[in-house]
């Protein structure tokens, strides 16, 4: 079914933007360590992408379905998202 394709070129494209968008923290994560200082890091950049990820993963959580039993499906056709936005945010905590 060619829907069911599209979709799945869909979740896979989340999950492709997931990797790329977590790994987008890690030079920063590496070169702080290295450096032992956050000395040149733009805050006003991390606490704007905090907020973003922050509230984009909210509005996925606060639209999830009140029945039950399309809750499970909702999550896991958003669970690239959902791990993408708060990882993001939970890794901007340690760059900041």
């Amino acid at each position: 079914n060619s829907l069911d394709m599209i979709e799945m070129s869909g979740f896979i494209c989340g999950y492709i933007s997931c990797v790329f968008y977590l790994g987008s923290r890690f030079p920063q994560l590496y070169k702080n360590f290295r450096r032992r200082s956050t000395e040149g890091t733009s805050y006003l950049l991390f606490a704007l992408a905090m907020m973003g990820n922050c509230t984009y993963g909210l509005s996925l959580v606060l639209k999830m379905p009140a029945t039950e039993s399309f809750r499970a499906l909702y999550f896991l056709h958003h669970l690239p998202w959902l791990i993408g936005s708060f990882g993001v945010l939970f890794l901007d905590i340690f760059v900041s």
